[in-house]
């Protein structure tokens, strides 16, 4: 994980200006969007994500929440794989490992299983108000790591 950690400080470095920008705003997007799945509300990114994106991410948190959930992650990796932009548009493709589970919101229930998954997503993004600004996320790729968190479906 140091590697990738390198690689990706790399990159950034590589990246000047305007692809750099919104790289960071990537990650800030991403460490934020672990605080509104753990705290319930997508307001958190509120200056990162369009009001499209900031509904779509509430939409996944209200249907946890109603079934008494609350997802907690983490981002155990994080890579910028590419970045350009051009105007007031930018695209970033990220390689990230997420660990998650659902936490009961009642009492003494024991939470759900763990997952690990290694992600490539594509960020769309626009300048606002002069920041960078998350439009939409796309999974290009969603792999369920073996061993920690096994995967869906299959017994542990």
């Amino acid at each position: 994980m140091r590697g990738s950690a390198v690689a990706s400080l790399l990159l950034l470095a590589a990246c000047q200006g305007a692809p750099a920008e919104a790289s960071r705003a990537v990650r800030e997007y991403d460490d934020l969007l672990v605080r509104a799945y753990a705290g319930g509300n997508a307001s958190p990114l509120a200056n990162l994500a369009s009001a499209k994106e900031l509904r779509r991410v509430q939409v996944l948190i209200d249907l946890k929440t109603a079934g008494k959930l609350v997802l907690e992650s983490q981002i155990e990796s994080f890579e910028v794989t590419s970045a350009s932009a051009s105007g007031n548009t930018a695209t970033v493709e990220t390689r990230e490992r997420w660990r998650y589970h659902d936490r009961h919101l009642e009492p003494g229930k024991p939470p759900g299983p763990e997952f690990v998954a290694d992600m490539r997503m594509r960020y769309e993004l626009a300048r606002e108000g002069g920041r960078w600004v998350v439009q939409s996320v796309s999974t290009l790729s969603n792999e369920y790591l073996d061993g920690t968190g096994g995967k869906p479906g299959q017994p542990r």
